[in-house]
């Protein structure tokens, strides 16, 4: 039976009470970034560069009563339920759900695919995206009785604790190709085992080309487009989620990936800028978007399986980023600057040890394997009980 729809501005209200950064109750209160919130799940993490009792801006007062939705970039899909009294980024826009209306309901309802492609349809700047609240409390959604809310929930919040266990192991596997490879090679700033170094510029074959700028307008169908969001710790996101672009033939040869490329993010905030990833085999021509650079390498010197990892540690971000440049709320880094990183050139048969040692432990990867399952559980239940019908 099709559920009879209300929209969300009858279900919520933005709840923007100013706290500002001189008032004596700014520093007692726990500080949540858009930095903080992870994408998809929502978990808050004051471990990711947290600005705990940050004294320097503007912030909006929230408890736990209210969804935290972040307006910036709306495809991160950043949305939050803390079940704490703080303040936050005015990126993030504390939500107050009305009366017979669950809060946690409400959450999933911002997280559902429909609404961040509804939100992107209001996007405004083309650098820094953020949504139009208003346009997105327009939005047509299912509002069914407060019980079968809960039921909901409970049914999603299953689904959610087994996604949110696969991507905590999945980080942990991150995290140890790092390590792994400092242990092999020692780290590639200081170079305790003293490898020959040269500058990364000595080493590619192609590049480093900037990416491709669309308006939104072109946004919906065509080509697969890699944006920001389709990339983290060395790899790229399952190609089914990104955008599609419309394109002419001649545009999409300039700009298309190739399996081993490596893409690097050169426009961000400054925790971000310089995340970079390898490109897998993609069942169709691709393109990148404008906020990041590709290279490709020559691999009888240095392999691009071997770079993506050492591109990972941080002290090697960190060089990346010495000579950034910083604007509000952004930073960014150039050609020069990614041509100019020292890099560690061990001998290939080494480099290949180590990439073959990675395959290895991550073609026994159950996580990586659950991923695609348990976020398609999720996302099939979401639509199932919260579409439209």
């Amino acid at each position: 039976m099709k559920r009879a729809l209300v929209s969300l501005g009858e279900i919520c209200q933005m709840d923007r009470r100013h706290v500002g950064p001189s008032e004596p109750s700014a520093a007692k209160l726990p500080f949540v970034g858009v930095e903080h919130v992870a994408a998809n799940s929502g978990v808050i993490n004051f471990d990711s560069n947290s600005r705990v009792g940050d004294q320097r801006s503007t912030t909006f007062r929230f408890d736990g009563r209210h969804v935290l939705y972040g307006k910036l970039r709306p495809y991160l899909n950043k949305v939050a339920t803390p079940d704490f009294a703080g303040r936050c980024s005015t990126e993030l826009i504390p939500l107050l759900p009305q009366a017979g209306v669950d809060r946690d309901f409400l959450a999933y309802l911002l997280r559902r695919r429909e609404t961040v492609e509804f939100a992107m349809a209001s996007v405004t700047g083309s650098r820094m995206p953020r949504t139009d609240m208003n346009f997105l409390l327009s939005m047509q959604v299912p509002l069914p009785p407060l019980d079968e809310q809960q039921r909901i929930v409970a049914i999603l919040n299953r689904a959610s604790r087994i996604e949110l266990l696969r991507a905590r192991a999945a980080e942990r596997l991150r995290e140890f190709v790092p390590a792994l490879f400092v242990k092999m090679f020692g780290d590639p700033i200081v170079n305790p085992m003293r490898w020959f170094v040269e500058q990364l510029g000595r080493m590619i074959d192609k590049g480093p080309q900037n990416g491709l700028y669309m308006p939104k307008s072109h946004y919906g169908s065509g080509t697969p487009i890699l944006r920001i969001d389709g990339f983290y710790g060395g790899e790229v996101v399952d190609p089914e989620t990104w955008q599609r672009v419309r394109l002419d033939e001649p545009t999409v040869k300039k700009y298309q990936l190739t399996e081993g490329d490596i893409v690097i993010n050169r426009v961000n905030s400054r925790p971000f800028v310089g995340k970079s990833a390898i490109i897998p085999q993609i069942k169709e021509p691709t393109v990148f978007e404008s906020n990041m650079m590709r290279l490709r390498v020559d691999a009888g010197r240095i392999r691009p399986d071997f770079l993506i990892s050492m591109l990972q540690i941080d002290s090697v971000r960190g060089k990346l980023r010495v000579n950034a440049k910083d604007a509000i709320n952004q930073s960014s880094i150039n050609q020069a600057d990614v041509r100019q990183l020292p890099v560690i050139v061990p001998p290939l048969q080494l480099q290949r040890r180590f990439a073959d040692t990675v395959r290895s432990i991550q073609a026994q990867d159950g996580p990586r394997r659950a991923g695609g399952l348990s976020s398609l559980l999720t996302e099939s239940l979401a639509h199932r009980f919260l579409g439209d019908h």
